[in-house]
């Protein structure tokens, strides 16, 4: 079949594609029935969320040729918020006890304090031109140090159920968080291609200049982008409750490696200009893969981040050289008569 007559989505993501076959083929026969069983499915399923939340929030913020550092710290000053919240209106001891308006005041709380976290790096960047990469250094400090203050260094346990469930439920069988994922990939995948927000910050990382002659506003669009990085950093974080029953200042620390990764892998330039919403999941799911088999295989967990250091080395190489190998291959290409 002509590559030409796949649908669109297929057509623009067949090596990601080909790549996630290959690799949940390869685990499946490095790990056996033990990689295929239902329980290590499911628990895949429930960890990928995480990963997938983080990837996409870091994908809002590479589209503009930025990076969102502050992401996982973020993500756990949400969680220590709500914990803030409900420890002061219910005490330490009762928290899991409180009702579902305390529960809902102390999700908005940690909301709230988390999109000011977005607003404070959009503005940084646009209107002082401080490079991303700076001021989300700045914001990633400050925040995890102040997690640390808040909580003291130790972890928060005790959640209402309702809470829980959001990371740890199921709703029709189905975990619901892969749901809040897949609503969450369905909103951002909506705002960037439907919207002018979209079509404007997909402007500011391919061509700057243009984007300010055509009137592109650069600092609300830097917000709003901001902004919705933040989302994802409050849909990971009521995920990571759900799933630990627990909030602490370093939890998930390992995993901004990974999300900048995932951006790589997907297809996103890290220059600005270019990323799709679908190439990411792609990309969160064979690096789930990767991860579930290396972990069936008992190897440590030091050198699975190591790999995943390498793993960018090799994908930013690979796509560096691949115009000039591109270009090679053309050229030893005969020509048909």
């Amino acid at each position: 079949m002509e590559s030409k007559k796949l649908p669109r989505i297929i057509r623009e993501n067949q090596v990601l594609i080909v790549v996630m076959v290959l690799v949940f083929l390869l685990m499946a026969a490095l790990n056996g029935s033990r990689f295929l069983s239902f329980y290590n499915l499911s628990s895949m399923a429930y960890q990928l969320p995480i990963l997938g939340c983080l990837s996409m929030g870091m994908m809002v913020a590479m589209l503009s040729g930025g990076i969102n550092l502050s992401i996982i710290a973020t993500a756990n000053f949400n969680g220590i918020i709500i914990a803030q919240v409900l420890e002061h209106i219910m005490g330490k001891e009762q928290m899991a006890q409180a009702p579902l308006m305390v529960t809902v005041l102390a999700i908005a709380a940690g909301f709230v304090l988390s999109m000011l976290v977005g607003v404070i790096n959009g503005l940084l960047i646009s209107l002082l031109k401080i490079p991303d990469i700076l001021v989300t250094l700045g914001t990633m400090t400050m925040i995890a140090g102040l997690n640390v203050a808040l909580t003291s260094g130790y972890t928060v346990s005790g959640f209402p159920e309702e809470l829980l469930a959001l990371g740890n439920g199921h709703i029709f069988g189905i975990p619901s968080s892969i749901i809040i994922f897949i609503v969450g990939c369905a909103i951002c995948s909506l705002l960037l291609n439907r919207t002018q927000f979209g079509s404007s910050l997909y402007m500011m990382g391919s061509n700057p200049n243009a984007a300010r002659f055509s009137n592109v506003n650069i600092v609300k669009v830097s917000v709003q982008q901001y902004m919705l990085s933040s989302f994802f950093a409050v849909m990971t974080s009521l995920v990571m409750i759900g799933q630990l029953n627990s909030v602490k200042a370093s939890y998930a620390d390992s995993y901004l490696l990974v999300s900048i990764l995932a951006g790589f892998l997907g297809n996103v330039n890290p220059f600005g200009g270019f990323g799709k919403v679908c190439g990411v999941v792609l990309a969160v799911i064979i690096l789930q893969f990767i991860s579930s088999g290396l972990n069936l295989m008992s190897v440590d967990s030091f050198m699975i981040t190591a790999m995943w250091g390498a793993i960018i080395i090799v994908v930013v190489v690979i796509k560096g050289s691949w115009p000039k190998i591109a270009r090679a291959l053309k050229k030893g290409t005969p020509r048909q008569s």
